[in-house]
């Protein structure tokens, strides 16, 4: 597999997780490009999807995985730097659990993005994006998904977490004038990520062939 793209479904108060569809967006542009490029739609839960991404990535072993997760709060989408394994027992996952305790990658703690994040953040604001780097990638899923990814990665796998904001809806269902500028569009998104996807798979290529000689 050339790429493989994550998001997560729904998650409490969060009935609908935007980076679910984003996910299958961003593999499908990839897809008819001719690109080995799939989704993967993570449920939000320390039991269920955390195991399934392990699983995942040990079965298929992409060149390149680019994770998705939605920051609701966030007025930008978050470049993430690290992934620290840190997990709050004061938020519930989609099953209502809470992490007994944090589970430790097997490498040291920060785990740095393997991906270029200065290329990534130049990538987004190219597409008229508003994007920051970010130094955590939070206490809940997101990051413990994406330790697991980085701790679990083959060397020379650039692996890449983005937070996004929620998107703007779709035109007429709500006024213009109450839509805050800041929400990218889905589509606009989308094909920014997917140029990301496309740079990191093309990465993950070159260094495959350098690992091969």
């Amino acid at each position: 597999m050339d790429l493989l793209v994550t998001g997560f479904g729904p998650f409490p108060h969060v009935r609908v997780n935007p980076t679910a569809a984003l996910a299958r967006a961003v593999a499908d542009r990839l897809a008819r490009a001719g690109m080995d490029a799939r989704a993967l739609v993570l449920e939000t839960s320390y039991s269920g999807g955390l195991p399934a991404l392990r699983r995942h990535l040990d079965e298929t072993r992409p060149r390149a995985v680019l994770m998705l997760g939605l920051a609701a709060r966030a007025r930008f989408v978050r470049v993430e730097l690290f992934a620290r394994g840190r997990s709050s027992r004061l938020h519930a996952d989609a099953r209502g659990a809470t992490p007994m305790a944090a589970p430790a990658p097997a490498r040291g703690l920060p785990l740095r993005s393997s991906a270029s994040t200065g290329a990534a953040l130049e990538t987004l604001r190219r597409a008229g994006i508003r994007t920051r780097l970010s130094p955590t990638a939070g206490r809940y899923l997101c990051d413990a998904c994406y330790a697991a990814a980085l701790s679990d990665r083959d060397a020379g796998v650039p692996v890449i977490f983005i937070h996004v904001p929620w998107l703007r809806p779709s035109a007429g269902t709500r006024p213009a004038n109450r839509i805050a500028r800041f929400r990218p569009g889905p589509a606009q998104l989308a094909a920014a990520l997917a140029e990301l996807g496309r740079a990191l798979a093309g990465t993950g290529k070159r260094n495959a062939r350098q690992r091969s000689r």
